[in-house]
């Protein structure tokens, strides 16, 4: 289970989240939507620490991940962040190795159950035909796949995504949500913020409103995406379209 507790974090002056409670399940894909400022790139990186609260903390199985040091919480929690690239020429192959980091040793190498962790990673990501080119050499969506595929290497429990499917074709888009999926499916626990929010209807388990920096609602898809819900937080109209088997949503002013 992790879970936060009544955080509080400020840029400057600025308050970007306001006593946030909020508990995810393990297991399940949990989306978390709003609109541009709201605070979930903020959300995020506080639960990774990348960032840290001036009030408030996250537990982790009901233990404080204060009292982790950052190497040990990198096991158990990493993040893909928002349009990840890498503006040098490194291979594909090295890049998600350096999921590893955090399990060896000072100048320690990569054992042959690291090498075998790295290979999965790549295969489950659909990336080992990509491992020996450079990743500047990769489309958006390929390079997208590799960053999971470093996630992956972690062998972490929780992680957390931070707009993944943004600027990505369909089919690359559907390709990572399928994955979120898969993984699920394997015991992780999945947070991702989505601004798509028929993916996120699609494919999550639960769905995280925030707002203002704030958890405005947190419950099922099927009742998040309201009417009422999608005009109070991001001030347009939703109506529902159906056909005989599926249903989306279209949004207008």
């Amino acid at each position: 289970m992790l879970s936060v507790d009544h955080l509080r974090f400020l840029i400057g002056e600025k308050k970007i989240l306001n006593d946030v409670s909020a508990e995810f399940e393990p297991g399940k894909v949990h989306g978390i939507i709003g609109p541009n400022g709201a605070g979930k790139s903020t959300l995020l990186k506080n639960i990774c620490r990348i960032w840290e609260p001036q009030e408030g903390t996250v537990f982790i199985n009901n233990s404080d991940y204060r009292t982790l040091s950052r190497k040990a919480l990198s096991t158990i929690i990493t993040m893909v962040p928002q349009n990840a690239t890498i503006g040098f020429p490194i291979p594909v192959y090295d890049i998600v190795a350096m999921g590893r980091h955090p399990h060896l040793g000072r100048f320690q190498s990569l054992t042959q159950k690291d090498q075998d962790i790295i290979e999965n990673a790549l295969t489950t990501t659909h990336s080992y035909d990509l491992k020996d080119r450079n990743i500047n050499e990769l489309s958006g969506g390929e390079c997208q796949l590799v960053v999971v595929a470093r996630a992956l290497a972690t062998e972490a429990s929780f992680i957390l995504l931070d707009e993944p499917t943004s600027d990505l074709d369909i089919k690359h888009a559907l390709t990572i949500m399928g994955l979120l999926c898969d993984l699920k499916a394997k015991g992780k626990t999945i947070l991702v913020n989505m601004h798509d929010l028929n993916l996120a209807r699609r494919y999550c388990d639960t769905i995280s409103i925030v707002h203002r920096g704030d958890i405005f609602f947190v419950g099922e898809p099927a009742e998040a995406f309201s009417e009422a819900n999608i005009q109070e937080v991001f001030g347009v109209n939703m109506s529902e379209v159906k056909d005989d088997s599926r249903s989306f949503l279209y949004f207008y002013q």
